[in-house]
């Protein structure tokens, strides 16, 4: 019971696209209803003796270059000891629509993501969390073919380079259709969670903080 890695005195912060913010803004302040509320209450459900400060800034259809405009004053003023970033599945879905190649526009979208994370790097030194994206393609009638596995390969480049912890999301989505054919993990539309969807990345999160 002891193990978790967030202590007393110390703030956790979220940031992220929709998936994220989960209406944060307006119904479901300040958390948001997603998998960062989910989080939030098991932790302190189980470790009621901790006083931890959570904070959501995720902003419903952000990219990584948007993370970027707004990164001074969501995460570095914010001087969070902890930091979990779920950010591109927006860019790749951009990037589909766009119909630009993979070749041109990844490096683009890594360069932007290792300047925000060298900012942490450089003047918080938070400890880090980065998600995979997904796509459900199963809960889509006609999926579209969006390039997941080439963003994850450079999530996973990045969290070994700032030494982050990895959420691999995709992975257990992918494990958790094959175990249940025919269940929906999103709302029919391969990206936003459903309930179960968002426990499940709760659930991925918190193996990775010690819960």
């Amino acid at each position: 019971m002891n193990n978790l890695l967030f202590q007393s005195g110390e703030k956790v912060l979220f940031i992220g696209d929709s998936i994220t913010d989960c209406g944060r803004r307006d119904l479901h302040a300040p958390l948001g209803h997603g998998y960062v509320r989910k989080i939030t209450e098991l932790i302190t459900a189980r470790y009621p003796e901790r006083d931890i400060a959570y904070v959501n800034k995720g902003i419903g259809g952000d990219i990584v270059e948007g993370l970027e405009s707004r990164w001074g004053t969501d995460v570095i003023a914010e001087a969070p000891a902890w930091l979990s970033v779920k950010i591109g599945i927006n860019n790749a879905s951009r990037q589909h629509a766009e119909g630009v190649s993979t070749e041109d526009y990844l490096p683009v979208w890594e360069a932007c993501y290792r300047r925000i994370l060298q900012r942490v790097r450089d003047e918080l030194q938070a400890r880090l969390f980065l998600f995979e994206i997904f796509y459900v393609a199963e809960d889509v009638d006609v999926p579209r073919p969006l390039v997941v596995d080439a963003y994850n390969a450079s999530i996973h480049r990045l969290a070994e380079e700032f030494d982050a912890r990895l959420i691999q999301t995709h992975a257990a989505f992918q494990k958790a259709v094959a175990a249940r054919p025919g269940a929906l993990w999103t709302t029919q539309d391969g990206v936003h969670p459903n309930a179960e969807g968002h426990t499940l990345m709760a659930l991925e999160f918190l193996k990775q903080a010690g819960w």
